[in-house]
């Protein structure tokens, strides 16, 4: 069963194709084409005899050497041994290239031509002859290319092969020429080419020995490289004196600091002590004082001599006093001055020599820099120049190679060519056969090919269900059931008997039963449609034999006949027409239950189609009817008209739990089953089963019918010219109205054996 999982536009499943089946075309129609064919060449065969003429041929031989003797030249390898037989294949194909042909044309004498060519006839027609006539083969396990020419005529054999082979020895000296030529004209280019850009990197070489100073272009001669270590030395040193002078300052600085901190007390003292006028003085001022004293003895305090003399002494003592502190004063300035000079001239002395170191280790760093610039620049310059170097002297060595090239070329343009003729054509003496094996061979082809090809074509545009695997490959699965043919000759729509039927087809119904039965408990499937492709291919016999098996396997089954344009399970169940039925229930206010009819033949119930006019039929009420007659009976089969054909069918389809779409072999198209299949998928139906039934009325199909009913890739041609194609064939034109009535007579009078054949 197939479930509607897909877009609803297109089958989802199988091919849109029917494929072509080769082994049936070979049961059905072998044996045919082999009696037609063989009944076409035996009358073609005084024809052949009649027209067979002699045939004369001409051959000529050509060499090709697998090794050539070199001149001066070692460059290429002069030998193919290797790829001999490619080789030759390959000069073998080019002989035959339209330009030679037409050149050979063109070379033949009006007499040479005439001979064997329609003098009139354009050159390039005439190549297209000789392109047939002429052939060219290399031998096997020689070192020889053989080519022949053919013809009724003898005379113009000769001059045409000699003339076709100097044609193309001519063209492939024109092309090994031309291809040197090319080679020189581009060597030559290149050599040019070259010495431009020698001359130029030889300049770029010169202004850069200008600006690095060297045409030694390696680090020995880079001087400012090597002037670059002894800066790099001298700077190490001037920094050893910098840090040196740095420390010596910062030295003297720490130690002036110190001293200054230190009194000069003592020393003031000592030079206050060792001053020779204060020590005067003081003798001095002494032995005035003691004079002084003495000669103050015995007088009294308010003497003014007294007070005189002592005012005198202080006077006098006030002044040593005073000439000591400036003895002091003098002495302290000029220590710490002292001081303050010869420290201030140790910090001046170690910052001068700071300052120099500094100085001088600035100047070397600058002069380091500066250099290492300029060495940096030379070793670029130097790299540039070993660059310029390496490409000059692969210039060089390019430019001697192509000059040596184009000596060889143009002393090789001169050499022999590998191939060469190693035995010219010479008129031939006597026939060397005939054609009436190759009219022969031309005849049985056309007879046995066009007789295989109309029915080949017949068979391909005949678009019937043939086989069960045509359902499968509509369908993508196998068929549900596959219903075979009864032995009687009844009609399935009206038979004499109801399911009058031999026991393979009552098995095949009651297989199909049980397949619905496990659908019912499983799936709870219970309304199961009866439809068709197509009119009278035993639709109601399927369904009334269904109703019938799923009765013995079911308590309740129901059975509609819903076909209200061609009712007929009425007359199968021997049930008046004129009964009431579906129709009424549609049309009128009838019950469902009030057209039910029972049978003890048979023990399912039946609503037959009904008396009542379709036109008023309402089908708002089928899915009530459905709904309701679900609730009381276990599976429901309804009997209904194509679905490509009825709207009630596409509307019980959407109702149904199982739609059967039925099949009839020889006669459904494998096209209509694809619409009808594509129209159920669209409904959204929730199962479809297809179903191959080899009973009903098979239609024959005619070639006018098969022209109408072409395939799709014939879309874009017109029936009319597809029609006038096919009677424009010579060898069918008188075969055409046989062929056509005896393919339809093998579809209406088959044998029984073949049909089971194609049933299994």
């Amino acid at each position: 069963m197939l479930n509607d999982q897909a877009p609803k536009e297109a089958l989802p499943y199988g091919k849109k194709a029917k494929p072509f089946d080769i082994t049936g075309f070979l049961k059905r129609y072998g044996l045919l084409v082999l009696v037609i064919g063989s009944f076409l060449f035996t009358l073609a065969v005084p024809v052949v005899l009649l027209i067979g003429k002699p045939n004369y041929e001409a051959k000529a031989l050509m060499r090709i050497d697998p090794v050539i003797p070199s001149l001066i030249t070692k460059s290429e390898d002069p030998s193919i041994i290797n790829y001999y037989q490619d080789y030759a294949r390959t000069q073998a194909k080019r002989m035959m290239q339209f330009s030679v042909l037409e050149q050979t044309v063109l070379k033949l004498t009006p007499e040479e031509k005439a001979a064997i060519l329609p003098p009139l006839l354009p050159a390039d027609k005439c190549a297209n002859i000789l392109g047939i006539i002429i052939k060219v083969s290399p031998l096997n396990g020689t070192h020889l290319i053989e080519i022949k020419v053919a013809s009724p005529k003898k005379e113009g054999l000769a001059p045409l092969l000699n003339s076709f082979m100097a044609v193309f020895l001519e063209k492939v000296r024109t092309n090994t020429q031309m291809q040197d030529n090319e080679r020189l004209v581009y060597l030559r280019n290149k050599q040019e080419s070259l010495v431009s850009e020698i001359s130029s990197i030889e300049d770029e070489l010169t202004q850069l020995t200008q600006d690095i100073y060297t045409a030694s272009f390696t680090e020995d001669y880079n001087l400012a490289s090597k002037k670059t270590e002894e800066l790099q030395k001298l700077y190490v040193k001037s920094l050893g004196e910098r840090i040196s002078a740095e420390n010596k300052l910062l030295e003297t600085e720490r130690s002036n600091t110190q001293i200054k901190a230190l009194p000069l007390d003592a020393m003031i003292d000592e030079m206050v002590m060792d001053d020779q006028s204060l020590d005067f003085t003081s003798s001095w001022t002494y032995q005035q004082l003691q004079q002084m004293r003495s000669s103050t003895d015995g007088l009294t305090k308010n003497n003014p001599d007294r007070i005189y003399v002592e005012e005198r002494m202080k006077g006098m003592e006030l002044y040593e006093t005073k000439l000591k502190d400036d003895i002091r004063a003098n002495a302290q300035q000029i220590l710490y001055g002292k001081r303050e000079h010869d420290l201030e001239k140790e910090n001046i002395k170690a910052r001068n020599h700071f300052e120099n170191t500094v100085g001088a280790e600035n100047e070397i760093l600058a002069k380091l820099e500066q250099n290492q610039k300029e060495g940096t620049r030379i070793s670029i310059g130097m790299h540039l120049g070993q660059a310029l170097e390496a490409r000059l002297k692969h210039k060089r060595e390019l430019l001697d190679r192509i000059g040596t090239r184009i000596h060889e070329l143009e002393v090789e343009g001169k050499a022999p060519l590998r191939i060469s003729v190693e035995s010219p054509a010479r008129e031939p003496d006597k026939p060397a056969g005939s054609n009436i094996k190759k009219l022969m061979f031309v005849f049985f082809a056309l007879s046995f090919g066009s007789t295989a090809g109309l029915f080949l074509a017949y068979d391909f545009l005949d678009n019937r269900i043939r086989r069960p695997e045509d359902i499968q490959n509509a369908f993508g699965s196998p068929a549900a059931g596959i219903i075979p043919k009864a032995i009687q000759d009844t009609n399935p729509e009206k038979p004499s008997q109801p399911l009058a039927m031999t026991d393979n087809v009552r098995h095949a119904i009651q297989s199909l039963a049980v397949l619905l039965k496990r659908e019912h408990q499983q799936h709870h499937a219970s309304i199961i449609l009866c439809t068709g492709v197509e009119r009278s291919n035993g639709c109601s016999s399927i369904a009334l034999g269904i109703a019938q098996s799923l009765s013995q396997l079911l308590p309740n089954v129901l059975l509609i006949d819903a076909d209200l344009s061609h009712p007929s399970l009425a007359s199968m169940t021997e049930v008046p027409a004129s009964h009431i039925g579906l129709s009424d229930i549609l049309t009128a206010d009838v019950s469902w239950k009030e057209t039910i009819q029972t049978s003890p033949e048979n023990n399912f119930d039946l609503i037959t189609a009904g008396k009542a006019s379709q036109s008023d039929i309402a089908q708002q009420g089928i899915a009530p009817l459905l709904e309701e007659a679900r609730q009381c009976y276990d599976l429901i089969c309804i009997d209904t008209g194509p679905v490509l054909e009825s709207t009630l069918t596409e509307h019980l389809a959407t109702q149904a739990d199982i739609t059967l779409l039925i099949a009839l072999g020889q006669s459904t198209l494998y096209r209509d089953l694809r619409k009808a299949g594509e129209q159920l998928i669209r409904l959204n139906v929730a199962a479809i089963a297809p179903v191959l039934s080899w009973g009903g009325v098979t239609k024959s199909i005619s070639i006018d019918h098969l022209l109408k009913q072409k395939p799709d890739f014939l879309d874009k041609v017109s029936t009319r010219k597809f029609e006038d194609f096919l009677r424009s064939i010579p060898s069918a034109r008188d075969l055409y109205g046989k062929a056509q009535k005896l393919a339809g007579t093998l579809i209406r009078k088959k044998p029984e054996s073949s049909n089971k054949e194609n049933q299994e």
